[in-house]
């Protein structure tokens, strides 16, 4: 196992976060901290596994201990996550939820104030 291609899958992750989240500065572990919740699942295992994976091959007897077909998957499967990502998309669902939640709020408060206005005789 080459580090050069352990190299080439962890800056094809970086470069897929930053055309998914925008995020150009720091370490890969920074921008996946930056993402926060819009992260999909798996993919911090994934560069957490490819950081231990750099450690592994570190020492040169150690090298044969890399798994390198999930090396490769991790990559692929990284790679396939942060394409489906849209940032737009998640952030208008977020103010819609919001949205939805407040008015349920308001007509839950509309419904006790008239309950607490008839119970009271004012209406």
């Amino acid at each position: 196992m080459s580090i050069k291609s352990i190299d080439a899958a962890e800056t094809a992750i970086e470069g897929a976060l930053t055309d998914a989240f925008g995020i150009k500065k720091g370490t890969i572990f920074d921008k996946l901290r930056k993402a926060g919740k819009r992260l999909p699942q798996g993919i911090e295992e994934d560069v957490t596994y490819l950081q231990d994976v750099r450690k592994r091959t570190a020492h040169p007897r150690r090298r044969g201990q890399v798994d390198v077909k999930r090396v490769e998957a991790a990559r692929e499967n990284s790679l396939r996550a942060l394409g489906k990502v849209d940032v737009a998309r998640d952030k208008a669902r977020e103010r819609i939820n919001w949205l939805g939640v407040l008015v349920i709020n308001l007509m839950m408060f509309g419904v006790v104030y008239y309950a607490l206005l008839k119970w009271l005789g004012a209406i």
